[in-house]
């Protein structure tokens, strides 16, 4: 039996023995694998006795690498035995190793926090309305006549808001070029917001074919410190000017954009789909808040481990997005003058807040006794394989399987149903009403506070 020394403040510390003969095994192993690598005159490469090597350095050469080949697997067994759940890399300790004698590993291994739950009988959420408006029906259909809008190149007129435009510019700090102001053929919509205030405005009332300076001044909090504060002279050249023009709205324009002869049936449908979408996102709404609102009324703490693994989540995410678009992380760090740290630290407050949110909701999970079963687990990857696009289910679910534990399958149904729990019991108040709550709860908690 693994020993237990303690588990405080969510350090778990314990104890176990590898057998000295296994340990032994393990540095065979070590020398053997690495044999080749060795080199000592008047010695064949590969053939370098070990007793050779241990009288030159000592029998501790092969001792790092033994202890990677004996630890995993007791450690593992004794983390399950103890029912800890670990949420990071233990740290190990052991004493000096003597001939003949068993192993001792010191283990000291943080695990997940158990929040102290607030009353989720009480939640109190905003009400999420799920009627489908004309507005929504007329947002919809504005969206759609944008995405069909045709571009239309100008050459009788100057250049003006909303226009987009193809530039060169060539940009200079203190009379000097400087690294990453300078690009041809960009197009850039006027009022887009992309560029440095000012400089977007300057080229309004220009024509294709004008070259001119714009002047601007880099924001006192611009991620580049060196250009902090500074002023910059852009020489940019007028290469096109396009606007967009919309089709009109009107029956011929259902018939082109879908299989509807009329504008009206359109407008059906579109109600119709939009209806399908409000009732999934004020679901969504009323189970965030929900969670939120727990989150408020628990002690939960976010453990840094936890929340680094977040941070890095969130950095792959970043990564993938930004290969779709022709760059690595590295080109980013230099586009936007900030370091690793700097873009971690973005994601430090929501990857904080998700960790407390999961924290909780295990913790809701856990004290409702909810399970899964396996008409469960089937349904859930059949809904990840649809929402994949992916037909061949038997296949998907193989992938699915070398890639996530059911583990972690099951935590995600497990913690889908705590959360639609959750927002069941929440009541939810009209605007007005919600924020009157809001309003008087905080009032009442700084009251509490000036009394302790």
């Amino acid at each position: 039996m693994t020993e237990l020394k303690s588990h405080e403040n969510n350090i778990a510390k314990f104890e176990f023995d590898v057998a000295y003969d296994d340990f032994k095994k393990a540095t065979d192993t070590v020398y053997k694998r690495n044999k080749k690598r060795y080199r000592i005159d008047g010695f064949r490469p590969g053939h370098v006795p070990r007793r050779v090597l241990e009288k030159m350095y000592g029998p501790e050469i092969f001792y790092d690498d033994a202890i990677q080949i004996v630890f995993p697997e007791p450690y593992e067994k004794a983390v399950e035995e103890l029912g800890l759940e670990v949420i990071d890399q233990p740290s190990v300790d052991l004493d000096d190793i003597e001939e003949g004698k068993d192993i001792t590993f010191k283990v000291e291994v943080e695990t997940k926090p158990h929040p102290v739950l607030g009353n989720y009988d009480e939640l109190v959420i905003e009400e999420v309305s799920e009627e489908v408006t004309d507005e929504d029906i007329k947002s919809e259909l504005d969206r759609q006549l944008e995405e069909n809008a045709r571009l239309v190149e100008i050459t009788d007129r100057p250049v003006k808001a909303d226009d987009k435009v193809n530039i060169d510019f060539d940009g200079y700090l203190d009379g000097e070029r400087f690294e990453g102001g300078k690009a041809e053929d960009y197009d850039l919509v006027i009022g887009s917001n992309t560029f440095i205030t000012g400089f977007e405005d300057q080229i309004i009332g220009h024509e294709v074919g004008d070259k001119f300076d714009v002047n601007v001044t880099f924001p006192e909090d611009y991620q580049a410190q060196e250009f902090q504060g500074k002023d910059a002279k852009f020489v940019v050249e007028l290469n096109s000017i396009t606007e967009k023009q919309l089709p009109e709205l009107d029956d011929e324009f259902a018939k082109d954009i879908s299989e509807y002869d009329t504008l009206e049936e359109l407008k059906d449908n579109l109600r119709e789909k939009l209806a399908d979408d409000k009732k999934e996102y004020a679901q969504n709404m009323r189970e965030n808040q929900a969670v939120e609102a727990l989150v408020e009324k628990s002690e939960v703490s976010a453990p840094a481990s936890l929340v680094n693994r977040e941070i890095d989540y969130e950095l792959q995410n970043l990564d993938q997005r930004l290969q779709g678009m022709g760059l690595t992380l590295s080109q980013y760090i230099e586009l936007t003058g900030m370091d690793i740290n700097q873009i971690r630290d973005q994601y430090k407050a929501q990857s904080e807040a998700r960790v407390k949110a999961n924290l909780v909701i295990d913790e809701v999970a856990l004290k409702e006794n909810i399970e899964v079963n396996d008409e469960e687990k089937e349904k859930e990857l059949q809904e990840t394989a649809k929402n994949y696009g992916i037909d061949d289910l038997e296949k998907f679910k193989e992938i699915f399987a070398k890639n996530v534990s059911d583990d972690t399958l099951v935590e995600n149904i497990k913690r889908r149903k705590a959360v639609e729990l959750l927002a069941s019991k929440a009541k939810a108040l009209p605007h007005e009403e919600y924020h009157k709550f809001v309003e008087e709860n905080s009032n009442e908690e700084s009251e509490e506070v000036k009394e302790d």
